[in-house]
């Protein structure tokens, strides 16, 4: 797990969409998408629910967030 991967994680839940966090980052989208399916294989589990109107996270990925969050913080 990368600390980029987490990074990109965050910002994608709070700005709830991958284009979202990828402009306020200053990155393409794809390299969110491609970080973010990263993480997910090697967690083995889906972070978010993907839709045309964006992303939702999942009780996985608000648990995944919130200890995120936590372990940047310390």
């Amino acid at each position: 797990m990368l600390l980029k991967q987490i990074k990109y994680m965050i910002t994608a839940a709070n700005h709830g969409s991958f284009r979202a966090a990828a402009l306020a980052l200053r990155v393409q989208e794809s390299a969110i998408s491609r970080h973010i399916r990263d993480l997910e294989q090697t967690l083995g589990v889906q972070l978010f629910v993907r839709s045309s109107r964006g992303i939702r996270l999942t009780s996985a990925g608000q648990a995944f967030v919130a200890r995120a969050q936590y372990a940047l913080l310390q």
